[in-house]
């Protein structure tokens, strides 16, 4: 049976978002976009001219500072007053990584068929520690002005967004999803879990958000923002794909566009094993199901479901 959000005529759903996309080059510590068709994007465009239908949501984040996701020294941040030395000693400069100085990067996101942009946080980093977790303990104030900031940096680099964002981390408290919503955006893409099996009342129980829906968008928050999961990746196989095709659920598809970020490697990162495994799986998928798949973004996602929206939601 076809489920509510779905367009007529189509039995289940398919999209595909890419996390950490900025400016960063091959040249620079690692590359994470900079390098436009001839690096991990590339790839991307690669498989979209395999599979027109295909679109990548690429979650930019607006002023990258981050340089490795976890501290070099654990035990020295937990001494008064070092932790914060190490903290300024480790990070970019504010605005190096920043859309609008980087135009050719955001000239070819804007230029690319298949492409839709979402925000990935302000700098990718919590603001008092060495953390990809960018929003934790901030109130509702602090957040919104953090999102705040990222779209005027995106709005000065004259990139268009989709209104939504998957957080730094996938961790999404109540004050960052009334922060969204205070700034008028539709969407959150939290919840990533490929772990959890395919059934009909399958919930999230991995990364991000806990008890939202394994494979279907839903209305949360009291309506105020649709919830996007993910649930699949380079590491899954492709029975899961069918299983949740099958059960008239949204295959949604992950990626890190950085591979190796100083020696931590990303089992998801772009490269091209993984997009010759997304080819063969996407061409299955194509063969078993002809016109009867969705294939949308998880921008068109949030634009089709939040009129749902409970008159009221967004008070």
């Amino acid at each position: 049976m076809r489920q509510h959000w779905l367009p007529a005529g189509k039995r289940a759903a398919l999209c595909f978002s890419i996390d950490d996309v900025h400016p960063g080059r091959s040249t620079d510590l690692y590359e994470a976009g900079g390098d436009l068709g001839e690096g991990a994007l590339g790839h991307v465009e690669w498989l979209i001219r395999r599979h027109p239908k295909l679109r990548a949501t690429l979650f930019t984040t607006a002023d990258w500072r981050e340089i490795r996701p976890f501290p070099t020294s654990p035990l020295l941040d937990r001494i008064p007053g070092i932790g914060r030395y190490r903290y300024n000693a480790q990070i970019r400069p504010k605005g190096e990584m920043a859309l609008d100085r980087h135009p050719e990067f955001v000239d070819y996101l804007r230029s690319r068929p298949g492409f839709e942009v979402g925000l990935h946080g302000l700098h990718h980093m919590h603001p008092k520690r060495i953390s990809p977790v960018e929003f934790v303990e901030q109130d509702r104030e602090e957040c919104r002005a953090a999102l705040e900031e990222a779209i005027a940096i995106f709005r000065r680099a004259g990139l268009p967004f989709a209104p939504g964002m998957t957080p730094p981390g996938w961790n999404a408290p109540p004050a960052l999803l009334d922060a969204m919503a205070d700034a008028g955006l539709l969407f959150v893409a939290s919840a990533r879990d490929i772990l959890t099996p395919v059934d009909a009342d399958a919930r999230a129980n991995m990364s991000g958000l806990k008890g939202v829906a394994l494979y279907r968008p839903e209305l949360i928050h009291g309506g105020r923002l649709v919830h996007i999961p993910a649930n699949f990746q380079a590491t899954s196989p492709i029975d899961r794909a069918f299983q949740i095709l099958e059960a008239g659920g949204l295959l949604s598809i992950k990626g890190h566009i950085i591979k190796d970020c100083c020696g931590h490697i990303a089992l998801d990162g772009i490269d091209p094993l993984y997009c010759n495994y997304l080819d063969t799986l996407l061409t299955l998928i194509e063969q078993r199901y002809g016109d009867t798949i969705w294939w949308t973004s998880m921008g068109e996602i949030a634009e089709r479901l939040s009129a749902e929206a409970p008159a009221g939601a967004a008070a």
